[in-house]
């Protein structure tokens, strides 16, 4: 007999002035799914002014909660980004696991985390995510204690006490996993200064999560990268050695995929490693040409590439999923560099090569 695997509910939230607050759910949707959740329902409120306390206002609260017992979910993940106390006082009213966005994307990090680097780097985001919900339980703890005289005051102390400790072993362990993280960019630095000594052209493959990048990494190099239709499905950067003809070889890396809204920590744990894209010779920006949101993507892949300082650097755009159906009147992004190409099919890649090996060696 099989055992039944029973997966978790989730019920998804989004509170804003957008005039559709249903549209961003959709990603975040893939995301949970990613993340091994199954959508059970969703809620969304338009609010100017997010409630201090709760984020939600305090009617839609009690409606949340009723939709939680009555789909039975195991988690409840909101779209915005939530404060420690905001997150601390929905699991108290709620009774249920609550997560945000950010928190989201941390826990599937550390699903596919594979190298020691990036498991340094996403428990440097979880820290990093945690603190402020340690800070925000300074009014819970206020609240331990009961009965009179000294013993509720002594009580009182003793959980702001705890806090204080907590709040101190957390920017222990932060300081510890900066230290050992930059020393592994240090040793990647070298490595760097090597490949430029020997004269080996780097070329980056940077992209929207799912555009395709790791299938088409798979497609040059044979690397037999893992391929999912999931966001994040890999997060380690994986790089491989590339002869387009004799003296032209190169080193294609992979690089994690990008997404809209980046958390915070992600931008701050990962900057070494995004980093490295501003020393490549050139990058190949990879853009999922069926998705009707590809324009917006692909903006948003150049607002980190200019975040991390890499905007100066030669792209060639490449438009992917050429096989699959797509809206005709949806309009790819356009581009001075670009090739038009399947990495499931191999249509266009002999056109990519030419296209790399004129835009890298002339």
């Amino acid at each position: 007999m099989f055992e039944e695997v029973v997966i978790p509910g989730a019920v998804l939230v989004n509170v804003g002035i957008e005039k559709d607050l249903e549209k961003p759910l959709e990603e975040l949707a893939l995301l949970a799914n990613t993340a091994g959740y199954e959508v059970k329902a969703i809620m969304t409120q338009r609010k100017e002014h997010p409630d201090k306390a709760t984020y939600i206002g305090s009617g839609k609260l009690l409606e949340l909660k009723s939709v939680a017992k009555a789909t039975d979910c195991e988690v409840i993940i909101f779209d915005n980004e939530l404060s420690g106390t905001q997150l601390n006082n929905l699991e108290e009213a709620l009774e249920v696991t609550v997560m945000d966005r950010a928190t989201l994307i941390i826990e599937i990090f550390a699903r596919h985390a594979t190298s020691n680097e990036g498991k340094l780097q996403v428990e440097l985001m979880r820290k990093r995510k945690m603190l402020p919900r340690v800070l925000g339980q300074g009014l819970v703890l206020s609240r331990q204690g009961g009965g009179g005289g000294g013993g509720q005051g002594a009580r009182r102390g003793a959980g702001e006490q705890q806090q204080e400790l907590d709040k101190r072993t957390i920017r222990a362990e932060i300081r510890d996993l900066e230290q050992r993280i930059e020393k592994l960019s240090a040793e990647r630095a070298l490595r760097r200064e090597k490949h430029v000594k020997n004269k080996v052209k780097t070329v980056s493959l940077v992209g929207y999560t799912n555009a395709g990048k790791s299938t088409l990494m798979n497609a040059l190099t044979k690397a037999g990268v893992l391929e999912e239709n999931k966001l994040f499905a890999t997060l380690d950067p994986i790089s491989r050695k590339m002869w387009l003809d004799l003296g032209k070889e190169f080193l294609l890396v992979d690089t994690v995929g990008f997404i809209s809204r980046l958390p915070h920590e992600f931008v701050r744990a990962f900057r070494s490693t995004l980093e490295e894209t501003k020393f490549s010779d050139l990058i190949l920006h990879i853009v999922d040409g069926s998705n009707p949101d590809c324009a917006m993507q692909f903006d948003v892949v150049n607002e980190v590439l200019e975040s991390i300082g890499a905007k100066d650097i030669p792209v060639l755009v490449v438009i992917n999923k050429m096989d699959a159906e797509r809206d005709e009147s949806v309009s790819l992004p356009a581009s001075k560099n670009v090739v038009m190409i399947s990495a499931k099919t191999g249509e266009g890649i002999p056109l990519l090569k030419e296209k790399i090996s004129t835009m890298l060696f002339g």
